[in-house]
């Protein structure tokens, strides 16, 4: 084959091309740092690099999130001390003057030191970052809490807003970065507070703690948008909130979990089928009793969920002394009072209750009320109103041999005890769908219990009459009782109020005392201000336990973006140094091939002009 100089010069130009071409890559990758640049360099590690880079910019994100986590529960902790040391020079306060031997002027030093306490708390409600309230829940543009001119304090963030938010500090990781104002502040436990200038100075007692679900027929059901629609039908009864959402996931079928908050007081539905689900709250009698707005709710296939609109706890009682009077003997004579729900209508007045601790008789048992069942067994109590003590006496008489029946008139409260030889079932929650109607008045939850041979079953809580002097737990009273001591006299406008816990109430409540000199009620307060301290200490663990997950994440996104960062080095980033000795070589080689290209030039030139 022969050689010729045409395809020599191809040849030239052709290295010459791939020499530039190499050294033009190289000056690049020089200049970038990087071996691969575009796609075509390295298609894999192209990819791969582009893949890294989104890590990164996650890793960057995740990271960001935990430095403004770490801030807020920073905040958080500094405003938890705070509100802790305020609460306990308040309870300081409560204690010196429940003694009854404060003068005046140590009084009104200390009703100063109890505004100052609220005035720091609201404070340290409306503890700003950012320009954000911290406390401010899902609203953080607005203070929370509002001071009132007679040191009562407003919270001001509507339900559904409560609730902080969440922000996302690993991949497919969310945490909650904040506490709202109602849960630094408040409880779910329903608490009774008496006005400080009650004349009366007795005990007063509520079921506060023991605040029930109720569902009956005119609040059982929930409609499902199948086709064709489907209603879904709760047994009727008397609920904590877990079991009413065990109920509800019993009839809604598999596929389904429903969970109950205890601190919001709200329902979850989540569906773990594989086809949406529509729920028509609007044709759901049971709507209001599990706190959804009207409308239509979709909750979608594979673990998809909806939450209550509204919580579902937040009833307030008023008590009103109407006659004042005696707390005991017969019902005709005693003191009365009336009540209310949310500021709604006032009730007819009704006879105080000592929860059967009085001589006279104030439990009323009629054919509505009267049954128990033991081992499946209906047990009919005789109708009548009875003292606790003869009430115990009938329902041993009822029981039979083998069971001593006594009632405790200190704690209201009544005890069965089984001597029959064999363990026995009380089904306080009925039984064939039967309910045991006299379990509310008895003070027994309607959760079954067996009771073993010299076993004994006490009351779960107060026995008596309910609110509204009804004998059955009902969708008014939700289980909530007023019950009066035996010792001493009601005047008529004395005033009780059953809600949920606050503690601004009680620092008001105790501001009030103070100004009234009321250290009775002082006393009682010094309980209440120990829920307060609790809350506060309760929220400082949380923070703490906060922080030290922040920590823990911190570091595991650290080692994450470390080993990232090393894999995109090695892929995709270029060794300086031995780019820097091929640089040398291709311009060396570069250079050589420019010389060779000059005198082929001229060779080419000489050969024209001969």
């Amino acid at each position: 084959m022969r050689v010729t100089d045409s395809l020599k010069y191809d040849l030239f130009m052709l290295r010459f091309s791939s020499i530039k071409e190499q050294l033009d890559h190289v000056q690049e990758a020089l200049a970038t740092k990087k071996k691969v640049v575009r796609p075509s360099d390295n298609p894999v590690a192209f990819a791969k690099s582009v893949e890294l880079g989104a890590e990164q910019t996650q890793y960057d994100q995740f990271e960001a999130n935990m430095t403004q986590a770490k801030t807020l529960f920073s905040l958080y902790n500094v405003s938890f001390n705070a509100i802790r040391q305020g609460l306990g020079a308040a309870k300081t306060v409560a204690a010196d003057h429940a003694t009854g031997s404060m003068t005046g002027s140590l009084r009104e030093s200390a009703l100063k030191q109890i505004d100052s306490v609220i005035e720091q708390l609201v404070s340290n409600g409306n503890t700003m970052s950012g320009g954000v309230y911290i406390f401010g829940g899902k609203r953080t543009n607005e203070a929370p809490f509002r001071l009132n001119a007679d040191h009562s304090v407003d919270f001001l963030i509507p339900p559904g807003s409560e609730e902080s938010n969440e922000i996302y500090l690993n991949r497919g990781y969310k945490e909650t970065i904040g506490v709202s104002g109602r849960d630094a502040f408040f409880g779910a436990t329903k608490t009774l507070y008496e006005s400080a200038s009650n004349a009366y100075a007795g005990d007063v007692y509520s079921t506060g703690n023991d605040f029930a679900f109720v569902v009956d027929s005119a609040n059982n059901t929930i409609e499902l948008g199948t086709v064709p629609p489907t209603t879904v039908t709760l047994d009727e009864g008397t609920y904590t909130g877990a079991r009413l959402a065990k109920e509800i996931q019993d009839e809604l079928g598999t596929g389904f979990v429903v969970t109950y908050n205890a601190d919001t007081r709200k329902f979850t539905i989540q569906n773990n089928a594989g086809t949406d689900v529509t729920v028509n709250w609007s044709a759901s009698t049971a709507r209001a009793l599990l706190g959804f707005n009207p409308g239509s709710s979709t909750v979608a296939a594979s673990g998809g969920k909806v939450e209550s609109d509204n919580d579902t706890g937040a009833k307030r009682f008023e008590v009103e002394i109407v006659t004042g009077g005696a707390t005991t003997g017969p019902l005709a004579g005693r003191a009365t009072y009336r009540y209310r729900i949310d500021g709604g209508a006032w009730s007819a007045a009704i006879p105080v209750s000592t929860g059967g601790a009085d001589s006279t008789a104030d439990i009323e048992i009629t054919a509505g009320n009267n049954t128990i069942y033991r081992n499946g067994v209906a047990i009919n109590i005789a109708t009548g109103t009875y003292t606790g003590t003869a009430l115990a006496a009938q329902i041993q008489t009822q029981l039979g041999a083998g069971y001593e029946v006594s009632y405790n008139a200190s704690t209201r409260k009544f005890s069965i005890a089984n001597n029959t030889g064999t363990p026995v079932t009380f089904n306080w929650s009925g039984s064939g769908g039967t309910p045991a109607t006299a379990a509310g008045v008895l003070g027994f939850d309607t959760v079954d219990t067996v009771v073993a041979d010299h076993g004994t079953d006490t009351s779960d809580f107060d026995a008596g009459m309910f609110i509204d002097n009804q004998g059955l737990t009902n969708t008014t009273n939700n289980r909530i009782k007023v019950l009066f001591g035996t010792t001493e006299t009601l005047v008529a406008g004395d005033t009780f109020e059953i809600k949920d816990f606050s503690t601004f109430a009680v620092l008001k409540n105790l501001r009030d005392a103070l100004e009234l000199d009321n250290s009775r009620l002082t006393g009682k307060l010094l309980g209440k201000l120990g829920t307060a301290m609790d809350i506060a200490e309760e929220n400082s663990a949380y923070i703490g336990f906060k922080m030290q997950r922040i920590e823990v994440l911190t570091e595991d996104n650290q080692a994450r973006e470390l080993r990232s960062a090393e894999i995109i080095s090695n892929t995709i980033e270029a060794d300086l140094a031995q780019l820097s000795a091929e640089y040398n070589t291709l311009s060396t080689m570069y250079q050589s091939l420019i010389y060779s290209m000059s005198k082929i030039q001229d060779l080419n030139i000489l050969n024209y002009l001969k």
